[in-house]
């Protein structure tokens, strides 16, 4: 898979960096309805992959959000239909429980009267089904996934320096009190 990639990105021009930064395997959950499965999605993935994708399928914003509380995943695919599954609605309220996954938002809508509104409710990324390739969809899926890996970080960094913080504040709390305690 790896000379694939290295072969693909000599070929293409892009170059090797780029690749590096792609992740090799993403377990992907995809939310949809009867009408739309995603075995298209599925053999998208498997003819033209730059990374090995697991592509697990649930119907309905139930099963979609039971999976999600069950399971993890590297990311989530959720199909825009309003009338049947309102994706801006799942999206939202996943993220006001707290959840922090990847969410990309797949509809027949254009991406520029879909994009801002996806992203409005927390989604981090929209793509139409109609015009998007399947190499782009793996790129937002991978941004996305180093998008959330970063915050992560971030907030990892953030806890340490508070805590180390802290800890000086302890310190020099304990210090004043034995240099009280000496004196008077």
């Amino acid at each position: 898979m790896v000379a694939l990639l290295s072969e693909f990105a000599s070929s293409t021009g892009t170059g090797e960096t780029a690749w590096r930064r792609m992740p090799t395997r993403m377990k992907v959950l995809y939310i949809t309805t009867r009408q739309r499965t995603g075995g298209w999605l599925a053999e998208a993935f498997a003819a033209d992959s730059a990374a090995e994708v697991l592509l697990e399928e649930c119907l309905g914003m139930a099963a979609g959000l039971a999976r999600l509380r069950d399971e993890c995943f590297d990311a989530v695919l959720v199909s825009h239909q309003p009338d049947l599954l309102n994706a801006l609605d799942l999206v939202e309220g996943y993220r006001v429980g707290g959840a922090d996954e990847p969410i990309v938002v797949l509809g027949t809508q254009s991406e520029q009267e879909m994009a801002a509104l996806c992203h409005e409710v927390g989604a981090d990324g929209y793509l139409c089904v109609h015009t998007a390739t399947t190499r782009n969809l793996i790129w937002v899926i991978a941004r996305a996934v180093e998008r959330h890996r970063l915050v992560r970080e971030n907030q990892r960094l953030k806890l340490a320096e508070q805590t180390r913080l802290q800890r000086e504040h302890d310190e020099a709390a304990d210090l004043l009190q034995q240099q009280h305690t000496m004196l008077g």
